[in-house]
């Protein structure tokens, strides 16, 4: 696995924080945990060891895409925000697999005895180890492969851009407006969850909420020079809510993969009882994640409303 040289960080204390200057510093920051991520996955060789890098190109790509004039009409950086997400779905495959696994089977080792009928943990445990070696071999095979120093390259590139010059759609746009935009993908995202009907219908709207929860979040993250008690504040309800959605995505997650393990226990002839235990157990975290969503939703938002409202202030001087 080639390991690629880490830049020097070019922040200085004279340097102006316009809205380039202050996302220039946070891509760095994130670059520089992507690269930690390689080298420790390189020497572990462990699918849980890229999880932070995952979320780094997750962090970038979500405040790069805040920005959507940019990301519309510049095609560099609307492939660079392509990238970091082909990156993180690939990487953190295998990660995301063993944290599913892990959950499984600590829920089954909670029933009682009689309640586990047949191979209960090695069809778990098969499952995702079918599932879980393919794509650790993709992820590492990404990782060594010309397209991630490509990305990285263009990560850096993207940094001195924003050092160096004016950028249009970040520094000729009123950063009040960028975050109304995303409060308002929010909102939309928040009805779209208030008006669904039916499971799947539901499932997927709490996870575009917590799609545009987390984008918003980033974006705080990145700006977060202006009032930074007030943005650390809003970002903290944001995290909070988004890790509830998290909570809600992982059940609907473990949902599918217990209908497939039941459908290969029932082609194998063995009972899909504790399947179905499990299955339910599953739908009622979702549905408890779910009515605690509103009382974390609305304290959320008032939070961001109010770094909206400094926003404000800060462009009126």
């Amino acid at each position: 696995m080639t390991e690629i040289p880490k830049a020097a960080d070019a922040d200085s204390v004279t340097e102006p924080a316009s809205a380039s200057t202050l996302l220039a510093r946070y891509l760095h920051r994130q670059r520089e945990t992507i690269l930690d991520g390689q080298i420790a996955a390189g020497a572990h060789d462990d699918p849980d060891a890229v999880a932070d890098m995952v979320v780094a190109a997750r962090r970038a790509r979500g405040a790069l895409a805040a920005h959507r004039k940019t990301a519309r009409t510049q095609p560099e950086v609307h492939r660079l925000i392509e990238e970091l997400r082909w990156f993180g779905i690939t990487v953190g495959s295998a990660h995301e697999l063993r944290t599913q696994a892990a959950w499984l089977l600590a829920a089954a080792d909670l029933l009682r005895p009689r309640y586990v009928r047949g191979p209960v943990r090695a069809r778990i445990s098969g499952y995702f180890a079918d599932r879980t070696r393919p794509a650790w071999i993709a992820g590492r095979e990404l990782l060594a492969s010309p397209r991630f120093p490509a990305m990285v390259e263009d990560l850096m590139a993207e940094e001195r851009l924003l050092r160096s010059t004016v950028v249009p759609g970040i520094d000729d746009v009123d950063n009040t407006a960028v975050l109304e935009a995303l409060l308002e993908r929010v909102r939309s995202r928040m009805r779209a969850v208030e008006s669904a009907r039916g499971e799947d219908t539901r499932d997927a709207a709490m996870h575009g909420l917590r799609k545009a929860i987390r984008r918003t979040r980033y974006y705080l993250e990145s700006v977060d020079d202006v009032a930074p008690a007030r943005n650390a504040q809003a970002c903290q309800g944001l995290a909070a809510v988004q890790d509830l959605l998290g909570g809600h995505q992982d059940a609907a997650v473990a949902k599918h993969h217990l209908m497939q393990i039941a459908r290969e226990a029932e082609n194998a002839g063995e009972s899909t009882f504790t399947y179905g235990l499990l299955l339910q157990r599953e739908i009622d975290r979702a549905a408890q994640y779910s009515a605690a969503l509103p009382s974390a939703y609305w304290q959320a938002l008032r939070g961001a409303r109010v770094m909206a409202d400094v926003h404000l202030g800060s462009a009126a001087e």
